[in-house]
């Protein structure tokens, strides 16, 4: 089988969606399926000078120029190489919502009697349709939701995803779970890479060290965890809030000034994006990750913390929240500042508790959430997406 990733931007910081297409086709590729990616050159700002040929060593990729809006994805090169190329392929997987590349799917593939099949990403959850509702829902009516029908089936990460989406829209096509995975950490104690991230952060050298490595975004509740994080500190009287990821600078200015206000701007440290070992080295070094979130689909970075065997407090606006929960990897907490406060203060407290839910964190990851796993899910679903009727569509 032949199969075509199409997404509006693949560049590696514009978060979570090009991390699930890299390792889906990496993975794919090893089980007999041909994959490969149509992108743009969306949201390269030249902090990832090798990009493409990093993807390239794994996978064909092509990447087109675009224009407009970064997230939309518009891009006539990207049209005409779509069109070029589709009769050489079995099957379309779209990734994303609200971009060209459903109208592009949705347009050609019937055309060409190549069926389809979308990834949505968290972007039907009622949370996200609640920016920007107005554009949205005029938008969803009139383009998204008649090009969403027209696809084979939506993939989504976890069945609470699945739910939530049904809310947004209704007639929505067969939904088909896998859920997505993580890498395994290097071949290094815990110790080792928590040496290499402080001697490259010494001043994050004083613990108790309580970290959110993820895109920095207004979703992930740092207007709680700010707050709450200057709580626990006062109680402690030490203490570091370190926040590693990429932001737009204008958020990041604003995080700045909060942390200012909450008087830990002196405790509070930004790495940056960090890749690799160093990755690894700051999630092995905190003590709790925390991810107040108000919404998630699934939390790749999350994931990664249980695997390194670091437990975490989080909100129940992560659709996996309950999976970790049950499993004894993570404390649930409210979304207000005294309930993310309250629990990782607790989890600080009790070394014998934090040690047992980075023991059930790892044991879950590495059991559960695989790229293996996860490709090979994806694939059995795209043998009945392939091999089941289109949709019927009302004469127009």
């Amino acid at each position: 089988m032949k199969v075509l990733h199409l997404i509006p931007y693949m560049h590696p910081s514009a978060g979570g969606p090009p991390v699930v297409v890299d390792q889906w086709c990496f993975e794919l590729r090893k089980q007999g399926i041909e994959a490969e990616v149509l992108t743009t050159d969306s949201y390269d700002d030249g902090s990832s000078p090798d990009w493409k040929q990093d993807y390239s060593a794994r996978y064909p990729i092509t990447v087109c120029n675009f224009k407009g809006p970064r997230g939309f994805g518009y891009s006539p090169e990207l049209k005409r190489e779509f069109v070029r190329r589709l009769p050489e392929f079995d099957l379309v997987h779209v990734h994303n919502v609200w971009s060209y590349c459903n109208q592009l799917a949705a347009k050609f593939c019937p055309r060409f009697n190549v069926p389809f099949v979308v990834s949505t990403h968290g972007m039907l959850d009622p949370n996200s349709m609640g920016r920007k509702p107005w554009k949205k829902r005029l938008y969803g009516r009139l383009v998204e939701w008649p090009s969403l029908r027209k696809a084979r089936g939506l993939f989504f990460t976890h069945t609470e995803e699945e739910r939530l989406a049904h809310q947004t829209c209704v007639d929505l096509p067969e939904g088909f779970i896998a859920s997505l995975g993580v890498e395994a950490p290097p071949a290094r104690s815990r110790e080792e890479l928590a040496a290499a991230f402080l001697e490259r952060f010494p001043e994050c050298t004083s613990g108790p060290r309580i970290m959110l490595l993820s895109r920095l975004h207004s979703k992930k509740g740092l207007d709680l965890l700010i707050p709450a994080a200057r709580q626990v500190m006062n109680g402690t009287m030490d203490g570091r809030l370190i926040l590693v990821g990429p932001g737009e600078p204008e958020y990041l200015e604003e995080l700045k000034a909060l942390c200012l206000t909450n008087g830990i701007a002196e405790r509070t440290v930004f790495t940056g994006p960090l890749a690799g070992d160093m990755k690894w080295g700051a999630l092995a070094a905190a003590d709790v990750f925390a991810l107040p979130s108000y919404q998630e689909n699934f939390a790749i970075a999350l994931v990664e913390a249980l695997r390194m065997g670091t437990p975490a407090v989080i909100s129940n606006r992560i659709n996996i929240w309950q999976d970790l929960v049950n499993a004894g990897a993570a404390i649930h907490c409210e979304l207000n500042q005294h309930s993310v406060a309250k629990e990782i203060g607790g989890l600080l407290s009790s070394t014998a508790n934090r040690q047992a839910m980075g023991d059930a964190g790892r044991e879950l990851a590495e059991s559960r959430y695989t790229w293996p796993n996860s490709a090979a899910s994806v694939a059995a679903h795209y043998s009945i997406a392939v091999n089941k009727r289109p949709p019927s569509m009302p004469i127009q």
